[in-house]
């Protein structure tokens, strides 16, 4: 349960700058194919995983600018009449999700540049911090989708 919540939690609070149909940001690419990763998850289990992304959530300003890898199935949602995205990570049992919300270089074009929902895929990226509502909110801007 403490996923889903994480995930709703960094799924709803996040604002971005905003596209024709969905959201991004206007920037040059900042990771290559050489750059150290700070953060793998996909070399983590679950538990692992989960409880470095509650992290996350509880002091956002500490993985600001840190670089992201991030395997799991690619999901979408409209938030304020623009598409949104995100990559889930499911336990064994399938109960409990958690991800980070992804955000795409405005280079890409919806849709013909993004996968089918329920795709799993693997995204690195920067993590950037956001003031929206108030909160500080952190996403993952995917700038090497595989």
């Amino acid at each position: 349960m403490k996923g889903i919540f994480l995930f709703i939690l960094l799924f709803s609070s996040t604002l971005l700058f905003a596209q024709e149909s969905c959201f991004s940001v206007r920037r040059e690419a900042k990771i290559m194919a050489d750059t150290k990763i700070d953060y793998d998850f996909t070399k983590l289990n679950y538990n692992m995983a989960s409880g470095i992304l509650y992290d996350m959530l509880r002091e956002p300003k500490r993985f600001e600018g840190k670089s992201v890898k991030i395997e799991g199935q690619f999901y979408d949602t409209v938030f304020e009449s623009k598409k949104m995205f995100a990559v889930i990570i499911w336990d064994l049992t399938g109960c409990c999700p958690t991800g980070l919300t992804i955000v795409p270089l405005s280079s890409k074009i919806y849709p013909d540049d993004f996968p089918e929902p329920g795709t799993y895929i693997t995204v690195t990226g920067t993590l950037e911090m956001l003031n929206f509502v108030g909160q500080d909110s952190l996403y993952l801007v995917a700038e090497i989708w595989e």
